[in-house]
């Protein structure tokens, strides 16, 4: 049995992932983390029998739990998990991993050193469709794996700077970025498990609608060591949002119109047929039992921290290639 402590608990927390700890048959929710106290006093009544800290240094010293969900701002990924690992916890960190490749780097070392098991949210990968949409790649049915694109959007506008939770998001220096961070990171991790690490990246990135200090807008062209390339559109105030992705294979075609949905299209042989596999209840279950099986077994668990060190790498060179109009190699 995995006892666990989430630290950031806030709206995504409670609606998916403390359900989901809960639901695990072998895992037990112990203990939660927020600095407001009123809220984290209603959040403990909802999950009854948890023990709420308003200081996580203090949480981390009353103990009682092995496994840490990290799921405060971007910029405390890093100093969270690190102070995780030193005290020989496993460490479940919500995405974008880190801030920066060399936060992310620190990270996977650290658990390395540690002996403890480190992963990333990225938990659009276990939808039943994109577990399906890789299989079918990898089996080799569909040819020669050749190109990828994708959309990642969000309908945040200029009226959510008024909104506190989040207003976090618009600073760079406590998101690290835009809508790249933000929901691109989902759809790169997609990549990633579909074509492997990345060789060359370049892209544009602008502010367009929301006056903040992060982009709104994000295009990318990526080249994997494989030799697939792929292209991303991210962006803010899209509405309604966007979160499709396509595989373009030498023997295949496959549509997913939505990552987090229940359906894609083959296009093969001059026929098309549409696959449906719904989710299920719980999305955030089956990232649950994959960080457990690595905990417990120390099997080699799908979301892993070198993966969404990968991820990262892309990010930051999206950045740099945008700030100096050049393509950046890996």
């Amino acid at each position: 049995m995995v006892r666990w402590a989430i630290v950031g608990f806030g709206d995504i927390a409670s609606r998916a992932v403390a359900p989901a700890i809960q639901a695990h048959p072998g895992s037990t929710l112990v203990a939660i983390c927020r600095r407001d106290r009123d809220q984290l006093e209603a959040y403990a009544r909802q999950f009854g029998g948890v023990q709420g800290f308003t200081s996580y240094e203090a949480m981390l010293a009353a103990g009682g739990f092995e496994a840490v969900y990290v799921a405060s701002p971007h910029y405390l990924h890093a100093p969270h998990t690190l102070a995780a690992i030193a005290q020989g916890l496993h460490v479940l960190v919500e995405k974008p991993m880190a801030m920066t490749v060399r936060e992310a780097t620190a990270m996977v070392l650290a658990a390395e050193r540690a002996g403890v098991t480190l992963g990333v949210a990225f938990y659009h990968r276990f939808y039943p469709i994109n577990v399906r949409v890789r299989e079918l790649v990898a089996s080799g049915e569909l040819g020669t794996l050749i190109a990828l694109h994708g959309n990642a959007s969000s309908p945040l506008s200029p009226a959510d700077l008024a909104v506190p939770k989040i207003r976090w998001r618009l600073e760079r220096a406590q998101s690290g970025g835009g809508p790249l961070m933000d929901v691109g990171s989902h759809r790169l991790d997609i990549f990633y498990a579909l074509a492997g690490p990345a060789r060359r990246v370049a892209a544009f990135a602008d502010r367009r609608i929301v006056p903040c200090d992060v982009e709104d807008t994000a295009s990318l062209i990526i080249q994997y060591a494989s030799g697939v390339q792929a292209t991303l559109a991210s962006a803010w105030s899209v509405n309604p949002a966007r979160g499709d992705y396509e595989v373009w294979c030498t023997d295949g075609h496959i549509n997913v119109p939505y990552a987090r949905g229940s359906e894609f299209t083959l296009e093969r042989h001059g026929q098309s047929e549409t696959f449906t596999l719904p989710p299920g209840e719980l999305h955030d279950l089956p990232l649950i039992a994959d960080f457990v099986d690595g905990v417990e077994q120390r099997a080699t668990h799908v979301l892993t921290g070198a993966g969404g060190l990968e991820v990262q790498k892309v990010i930051e060179a999206a950045y740099v290639s945008a700030r100096n109009a050049t393509v950046v190699t890996l």
